[in-house]
């Protein structure tokens, strides 16, 4: 048993903090200020909401996660990839076989639909199995770097939303304000996640990925990465109307990244510029609850 929980910690270690902990605290704090998007809103007691309905988010999106990296890690190009950069993984450790791992990966896709069906966000898992499918084995992640970024915005925001819906403990509905601000994220995602491509592109190049920076080449991806983080720092702010405080915390943080983007160029800068990304993003997600709480609502 240790060593089944040490190989499942393994497979998700490199996006605890991409994924893990950034879209189960949008989920948290979208839901806290549901009103915002004519969502129902339930009223929760501080400790209810944060010793249940967070750990149920964040039990959501582990639960969702796990299956997805193992899918990402198995192949034998991803395997010869993570020989060199993460050898510490399960599948080029020796951890675990290609076949175990495979059927790890189906158990834990079918636990995470019995979660779903049972706590919430049974839309959005369906959605991160076919999104799965189309980036690890339907060459989403490797042939188009138009295509990679579409199915990142949309897995993302898969997994906030569905963390919002566990969190708030009903379903969510379709209304305008949230296709609106969804639609927004969706679109910073897609121009901003290549960040992420900037460190690992001797991996990417090895694999034959068309990753933005190996189409369009490393400067122009910085340049255009950089005009994308300054443009959203100020836009989504502006969107919610802030007060001059609101712009404070997204433009600081775009303003750091969009400088290290330019400035630091090596593997383990830009490394660290993807992770800067990951807490940039989370103080956009902050914005409608910084809102809701200037409202009085």
């Amino acid at each position: 048993m240790p060593a089944y929980f040490r190989t499942i910690w393994l497979f998700t270690y490199s996006d605890m903090k991409t994924i893990m902990f950034p879209q189960s605290i949008f989920g948290a704090i979208t839901a806290y200020a549901a009103c915002m998007f004519d969502q129902p809103h339930v009223s929760y007691e501080t400790i209810n909401w944060l010793l249940v309905r967070y750990p149920l988010a964040l039990l959501w999106t582990w639960s969702n996660l796990l299956p997805f990296n193992i899918f990402n890690q198995l192949s034998e190009d991803a395997i010869q990839e993570d020989r060199i950069n993460k050898p510490w993984r399960p599948l080029p450790s020796g951890m675990i076989s290609r076949e175990k791992a495979a059927s790890l990966m189906l158990k834990h896709y079918i636990l995470a639909i019995i979660v779903s069906a049972s706590i919430g966000g049974w839309r959005q898992t369906l959605s991160l199995i076919f999104l799965g499918i189309w980036y690890n084995a339907g060459g989403g992640a490797d042939r188009n770097f138009i295509t990679r970024n579409i199915i990142n915005a949309a897995g993302i925001l898969s997994f906030a939303t569905g963390a919002m819906e566990v969190a708030l403990g009903t379903r969510l509905l379709i209304t305008e304000p949230s296709i609106q601000w969804l639609g927004i994220l969706a679109s910073v995602i897609f121009t901003t996640v290549q960040t992420q491509d900037l460190y690992d592109m001797e991996g990417d190049s090895i694999r034959n990925r068309r990753t933005m920076p190996l189409v369009i080449g490393d400067t122009w991806t910085r340049r255009c990465t950089a005009l994308t983080i300054s443009a959203s720092s100020i836009l989504c702010p502006m969107y919610w109307s802030m007060e001059w405080y609101g712009f404070v915390l997204p433009l600081v943080l775009g303003a750091l990244i969009t400088t290290r983007t330019l400035k630091y160029r090596t593997p383990e800068a830009d490394k660290r510029t993807f992770q800067m990304w990951n807490v940039w993003l989370v103080s956009v997600y902050f914005l409608p609850v910084v809102r809701y709480l200037d409202s009085g609502r």
